[in-house]
């Protein structure tokens, strides 16, 4: 043990609000733990100072951001420092502080750092006991996002066991080939969706389930929740610190399942360094975000966004995460009064649905920024200063409303493979449309064809059982993801196998199209056809709801007028071999069930060419 470097650290802890400590002082001190002390307490004291929100402050405005993110990952990767580690830091650290904010109704729980330590710890326990003939487990997670779901993620994420969170909107199949790919073990079920895939299933696979609530509704081999964490009284030769000391930092930790196109889903690979280098990188990326911080979270755990971003991140940084109730934009709406938190990442939809609360009661064109905000603060707890909104197109002016009336709303892009966050716009630097600079730790190039590619230690090594993937290549991943870059900003263009060349050569990319048509409440879904045609044209399925006629009433002429200027619009936008000059109204929404959608709700373009070929056929008959 190097004394003189630990009395250093402690020396910046008590400096940590101090003009004293500086960017070379914690530099020069990194420096001199990566060449004097391989002690693993010294090192993980100085992971600790890391973390704190005073010294990524220090090292962004002191420009030496990258440089203090690559030694910390020296620092992880000898000291062993992972998830386990981490938790059991911030329970020392934290103690009594909230980690947890659990909602029902108008009702508050909550949940200590400490008491999340020891729950996590004897969850361990009881996982340790599920194991046969010295087999380890291999643990499966099919819930909605609730405690007892996340003990079990954090259980095994500490001590090393392989789990694999299962996404609810699966089919059937796809439940039948995760199970069967990841060979897992025994499966934890929360929730009714999750019954009832299990149960569609169930006669197809030998596994142990564990019900996290309601066992009476699950088929199978069931075992309920208290009857498992009693099984760590069974766990005799279960050492906490032996198997937190055995834990791999490079073998898989967890497996995230993500839909495609293909035919059956891609098993995402993740081992600790991915995760816990991660989370340094995004913790420098928003400096200002620390321990006095609350979330309300309502993504999906088994999202990158939820689970890394979210949850392990709230534990990071030694702030609070809000399990919202429901997912519902009223029940968000009550749980925002109930928490008061200070950082929301939501969807488009959700800051969408804030923007129109707030024209429903005041003139925003006139009313003064004051009243505005005010307002604002009303609806969403009087506290929130971070936003993300991320897995979608949420219009710049929307950006811009938000950032000038309190709410740093942030733009984003980001993958299952590489742990979320790709970029991110930085605090304060919002260009339009951008989806920001490249997060820290991460490599971004753009290939001949416009594909960005990427290269990291939170960058995936694989996917699972897949030996070879075209997608990655001499160390770089392939996003399939045509972007272009402007002054360090990068802009979306589209997906890759997306873009199509017209019959004059010209490129065109679909999905920049058809998003011009989002703001049209008379839009539900829209298609533009094109490949190699020698104009564009769309399929239009109107939202007669939302309509500004009466679709029933109206006659063809109407509805064609009033479809003919929305496209009008839209052109005005566009390059000349880019406009539409063709459309038909289609009787029928696009359908996962036809093959038409993925799960995320993303086009399967050759499936629905073919499906509507007739249709699309009569667009470019001469006439």
């Amino acid at each position: 043990v190097n004394t003189s470097i630990q009395k250093r650290i402690i020396k910046c802890l008590d400096d940590i609000q101090t003009e004293n400590l500086t960017a070379e002082v914690l530099v020069d001190l990194m420096n001199d733990c990566l060449d004097q002390t391989d002690d693993k307490e010294t090192i993980h004291l100085l992971l600790d100072l890391a973390h704190f929100q005073p010294v990524a402050e220090i090292m962004s405005k002191a420009d030496r951001v990258e440089e203090w993110l690559e030694k910390i990952i020296q620092l992880i990767e000898s000291s062993q420092f992972h998830v386990g580690y981490l938790i059991k830091q911030r329970a020392k650290r934290y103690n009594k502080k909230v980690v947890f904010n659990l909602i029902n109704g108008n009702d508050l729980e909550t949940l200590s750092y400490e008491t999340l330590w020891i729950r996590v710890q004897n969850t361990a326990g009881a996982l340790s006991a599920l194991g046969k003939n010295g087999e380890t487990p291999v643990i499966g997670l099919l819930t909605h996002n609730q405690l007892n779901g996340v003990l079990v993620d954090l259980a095994c994420l500490s001590f090393g066991y392989r789990n694999i969170p299962i996404p609810l909107n699966a089919t059937a199949e796809h439940l039948s080939f995760i199970l069967d790919q990841a060979k897992i073990t025994h499966l934890f079920i929360g929730g009714k969706t999750g019954f009832r895939l299990w149960n569609d299933i169930h006669q197809n696979h030998n596994i142990t389930i564990i019900a996290l609530n309601n066992p009476d509704l699950i088929h199978g081999k069931v075992l309920e929740w208290d009857t498992f964490l009693d099984k760590r009284d069974q766990s005799q030769d279960f050492n906490l610190d032996q198997k937190m000391a055995s834990v791999s930092m490079t073998d898989v930790q967890s497996i995230m399942y993500t839909s495609g196109t293909t035919a059956n889903p891609k098993g995402i690979i993740f081992n600790q360094i991915n995760i816990i280098s991660k989370r340094f990188a995004r913790g420098l990326a928003l400096p200002k975000i620390g321990p006095n911080d609350t979330f309300l979270c309502y993504l999906p755990l088994f999202h990158t966004f939820g689970r890394y971003f979210e949850l392990l991140g709230s534990i990071f940084w030694g702030a609070t995460y809000s399990f919202a109730e429901s997912p519902a934009f009223n029940s968000l709406l009550k749980d925002f009064h109930l928490v008061n938190p200070t950082v929301f990442i939501s969807i488009p939809k959700r800051w969408v649905q804030l923007y129109e609360m707030l024209e429903q009661d005041l003139d925003l064109d006139v009313t003064e920024d004051a009243l505005i905000q005010t307002t604002l603060n009303e609806i969403t707890g009087g506290k929130l200063k971070w936003g993300l909104s991320a897995a979608g197109f949420l219009d710049p002016d929307l950006f811009n409303f938000f950032q000038s009336h309190g709410i740093n709303l942030l733009s984003g892009y980001g993958m299952t493979e590489a742990t979320g966050g790709i970029t991110m716009t930085p605090p304060n630097d919002y260009i339009i449309d951008s989806v920001g600079t490249a997060l820290p730790g991460i490599k971004l190039r753009i290939a001949e064809d416009g594909e960005l590619c990427i290269n990291g230690t939170y960058i995936t090594e694989g996917y699972y059982d897949e030996n070879k993937s075209d997608v990655f290549k001499d160390g770089w991943f392939h996003t399939g993801d045509i972007f272009k870059e402007r002054d360090g900003h990068y802009f979306i263009v589209d997906r890759k196998k997306d873009i199509y060349k017209n019959s004059r050569g010209q490129t065109i990319a679909p999905q920049k199209i058809e998003n011009l048509f989002q703001d049209f409440d008379s839009v539900k879904s829209i298609f533009l056809v094109g490949d190699g045609r020698e104009f564009n044209t769309v399929l239009i399925f109107p939202d007669k709801e939302n309509a500004s006629i009466e679709f029933d009433s109206a006659d063809d002429q109407v509805i064609r007028d009033l479809y003919s200027s929305m496209i009008l619009s839209v052109n005005s936008f566009l390059s000349s071999f880019e406009r539409i000059v063709n459309f038909v109204i289609i009787n029928r929404n696009f359908s996962a069930e036809k093959g038409e959608l993925t799960p995320k709700g993303s086009f399967k373009r050759k499936n629905i060419l073919e499906n509507f070929s007739n249709i699309i056929e009569s667009l470019y008959e001469k006439n």
